[in-house]
């Protein structure tokens, strides 16, 4: 997949990601979305590009309010769980389906994110197809989930490897990519271990205080 000619999914002519997440931050400042507006609008592709929407905030570097992170973090969970059983589209509670966001609050999480996917598409394109065959989805969701519950641990700076994690997996879903999905795999592995040492560090700092 590039971005000058295929999407997201691998198929010719269909919009690149970032496009895509340009769109969402498109339009009226002032006008609002809901998450049911995002599910319609990816439709079969919206566990996917849900999953890269609530993981683009904590990945890149924006100015969004702490603890932002744990919030984002719960929607993650549901949807990874969701695919690691094999649900065939996504299901949200309808209260949060029907929450309001406005379009300037959307596009100040996810704007600085555009320029950093469009580098990225240069170099997706469907490959190493044993580490992303189309039938890994529930694989694919518990790695997911696995970053999920990492990114939703209200720890100190312990959010940015599985926000990346859980970017690059779900990339590499959408584009057949098995580079990124094993660039995704790797990332998990040093998550986990990231978090266990800041988990580690926070608790030894607190027996020495305390």
């Amino acid at each position: 997949m590039s971005s000058a000619g295929n999407g997201q999914d691998g198929s010719p002519g269909s919009p690149p990601i970032s496009a895509l997440v340009a769109g969402l931050c498109e339009g009226d400042p002032q006008s609002e979305m809901t998450l049911h507006d995002l599910l319609d609008a990816f439709s079969e592709r919206a566990f996917g590009f849900l999953i890269l929407v609530f993981a683009l905030p904590n990945g890149i570097p924006a100015p969004i309010a702490p603890g932002l992170s744990a919030v984002l973090g719960l929607p993650l969970v549901l949807l990874a769980a969701q695919m690691m059983i094999g649900l065939p589209h996504p299901w949200m509670p309808r209260a949060w389906l029907a929450r309001k966001l406005k379009r300037e609050q959307v596009a100040r999480m996810l704007r600085p994110s555009v320029p950093v996917l469009q580098r990225i598409e240069r170099y997706i394109k469907p490959r190493l197809h044993v580490f992303a065959p189309a039938d890994a989805s529930r694989l694919l969701g518990a790695l997911l989930l696995w970053n999920a519950l990492l990114l939703s641990l209200p720890i100190p700076f312990g959010n940015l490897l599985p926000a990346w994690a859980i970017i690059l997996l779900a990339l590499g879903e959408m584009a057949r990519d098995g580079l990124l999905v094993l660039c995704g795999l790797v990332m998990s592995v040093l998550a986990g271990f990231w978090v266990g040492f800041l988990l580690w560090g926070g608790t030894a700092l607190i027996e020495k205080l305390f």
